[in-house]
């Protein structure tokens, strides 16, 4: 009579928490360990490097910055995390005291926001995926991953109080 409840039980915790995206995710935390280094050396790269030489560094091949936004000192390349995962940054140098960058995520990571300045310490993360979009599988284990480490912070992609938060692009 209650058979499919000995069922449900052989079903173990591990396996519903991997299939409902309930608990950690150890993917999605070395992915926001990952990600927390590549944005804390960016940001020293913000702080220590021109313009000039961070678009040297950082553009992707073959995507340098034209003329338009080496005018408004900013610049976009995207950092691919995995064949399903990949961010899209746009580094802003108009306010030449505090640099800025702002991370979209995209794949199994749209939604996350992350925003960072130069002048600040720490990073703003957001879990804010587009209303018409279905959010990444892991975009809600990466933020948890990412307010877990050090120097971030939660903040609501409509809070602006640094004024440094982008149009990100769709």
């Amino acid at each position: 009579m209650f058979g499919w409840v000995e069922d449900v039980r052989t079903f173990g915790r591990a396996e519903a928490a991997r299939l409902f995206g309930w608990g950690r995710n150890a993917e999605a935390d070395e992915r926001a360990k990952m990600l927390g280094r590549m944005i804390a050396l960016i940001v020293h790269s913000l702080r220590t490097k021109s313009y000039e030489e961070f678009v040297v560094r950082f553009s992707n091949p073959g995507q340098e910055p034209d003329a338009l936004q080496r005018f408004s000192r900013k610049a976009q390349f995207q950092m691919r995390v995995s064949p399903t995962c990949w961010y899209d940054a746009t580094v802003s140098y108009a306010d030449e005291r505090s640099p800025s960058l702002h991370l979209a995520g995209g794949g199994d990571d749209f939604g996350v926001l992350v925003t960072a300045a130069a002048a600040a310490d720490g990073a703003r993360v957001s879990y804010d995926p587009a209303d018409w979009r279905k959010p990444g599988r892991d975009a809600r284990a990466v933020v948890r991953a990412l307010l877990r480490l050090p120097g971030y912070r939660s903040f609501r992609a409509s809070d602006d109080s640094l004024g440094i938060l982008p149009d990100f692009p769709s």
